[in-house]
């Protein structure tokens, strides 16, 4: 297994291509979290010397949310072309097990985007940390709660990265996988508009709701909030994954 997943990171190393998506993900992701924290006149009505370390930390983490979606589509177009090259042959030919294939680019999808998002994490928190010191704010601490956030920020490409390999597997279909994880992404967005009775309900059930639940700074810390997350998200993993793999296992090869 470990051969398959060192053959996927090579193809990496060898094809431009995906390089340079990797390497476009890195620097949008450090542009957009700097212009986001260079434009707060603009989007928040106050100067970096008016806002606190915790907003300016905040604002500059956006940066991940592009890393998010940008994973999305590597993912999406990593995964389909296996199935658009016809190497999807080769590939089941030398791994006759179609589980042990598809575990093996769970895992790849998996290692690669959390490897670039912790790497991204911290080039955003040290800008960050630079414009708060120049900036002489202070009362920044390095307590659990802010770790707490900064896991909820590094799993979040992750996330968003394996529903798109779980569409990408069930359609296969790069634009296919994209719209899942997107719509996935988008669609609390579009319940909020919903009157709270209904909203208030639903919600709850999707990821982005789950993932608040880390990225937010709580004054105490609730364990029965964390876990219940958690579940919300291994459960959104393990159906989608339990589906693609179904709908992989029965297309004809």
């Amino acid at each position: 297994m470990m051969h398959i997943i060192k053959a996927d990171f090579k193809k990496i190393s060898y094809l431009q291509g995906y390089r340079n998506v990797l390497l476009a993900t890195a620097v949008l992701s450090i542009l957009f979290g700097m212009t986001f924290l260079f434009t707060t006149n603009v989007t928040t009505g106050k100067s970096l010397s008016d806002l606190s370390w915790i907003e300016i930390m905040d604002i500059t983490l956006l940066g991940i949310d592009v890393t998010t979606i940008m994973f999305i589509i590597f993912t999406a177009y990593f995964i389909a072309n296996e199935f658009a090259s016809g190497t999807i042959y080769t590939s089941l030919a030398i791994t006759p097990l179609r589980q042990k294939y598809f575990l093996c680019k769970l895992l790849f999808i998996a290692k690669i985007s959390i490897l670039s998002s912790i790497i991204l994490t911290c080039a955003l928190i040290f800008i960050a940390y630079v414009m708060i010191t120049m900036n002489n704010i202070d009362g920044m601490i390095w307590n659990s709660a802010l770790m707490i956030k900064l896991f909820g920020v590094i799993i979040m490409p992750m996330f968003y990265s394996l529903l798109s390999l779980a569409g990408t597997f069930y359609t296969q279909t790069a634009s296919g996988g994209i719209a899942f994880a997107l719509a996935v992404m988008f669609t609390p967005a579009l319940i909020k508009m919903f009157p709270a009775n209904v909203s208030d309900v639903i919600l709850p059930i999707f990821p982005e709701h789950a993932l608040h639940v880390f990225t937010e700074i709580h004054s105490s810390v609730d364990t029965g909030l964390w876990l219940n997350a958690s579940v919300i998200l291994l459960l959104w993993i393990a159906i989608t994954s339990i589906l693609s793999y179904w709908r992989f296992n029965k297309s004809d090869f």
